[in-house]
């Protein structure tokens, strides 16, 4: 019984430094650089509510950690960011954590002064079982690379919902440079 408290201890400390990660660093400067993309949540039984952005930079001993403004239409974004590596590593929808990624090879690296298209992702129920599928885990959904929509109509969307005149401007300057 003394293994399984200590066991139980070492989770909840575990489970509690993740909630305390510092929030992911923005900045004002002219090298900043916006992150986005999509995730296509129409065939899910839950509403996408955060998409977290991993920031390559440690705080003390935690790596910077912050959900990207994140809509339930499945548009999620971050600006001012730093150029430098980053990672989304899993997303909530329906109050679930939703694991994505642990891997290295998914980083991405984010250069000054850039728009990153993350891509559009559709999730997909694995179980149709939906008793099941209320008990999330990786094994029981799926998040597939699709064209639609494409880049270009997820800057558009984008192009809506920011705010500062720079980020405007970048975005439809690229937009136009789309075909």
């Amino acid at each position: 019984m003394r293994i399984w408290r200590c066991l139980g201890l070492a989770a909840l400390l575990i489970l509690s430094g993740c909630a305390l990660n510092p929030s992911v660093r923005t900045t004002t400067e002219d090298n900043a650089s916006l992150i986005f993309g999509f995730f296509d949540m129409k065939e899910s039984p839950f509403e996408l509510n955060c998409v977290k952005l991993t920031q390559g930079e440690r705080s003390g001993i935690a790596y910077r950690q912050s959900c990207m403004t994140t809509y339930t239409g499945g548009l999620f974004f971050m600006e001012n960011i730093p150029p430098m590596e980053y990672h989304i590593p899993f997303f909530q929808a329906g109050g679930k954590l939703h694991m994505i990624s642990s891997s290295e090879k998914d980083l991405i690296k984010v250069p000054p002064k850039s728009l990153v298209y993350t891509g559009t992702f559709k999730y997909r129920v694995m179980d149709k079982n939906l008793a099941q599928v209320l008990k999330i885990t990786p094994e029981k959904y799926g998040l597939d690379r699709v064209g639609s929509p494409g880049e270009k109509e997820v800057l558009k969307m984008l192009a809506k919902e920011v705010k500062d005149p720079r980020w405007k401007k970048r975005i439809q300057d690229r937009i136009g440079r789309l075909k």
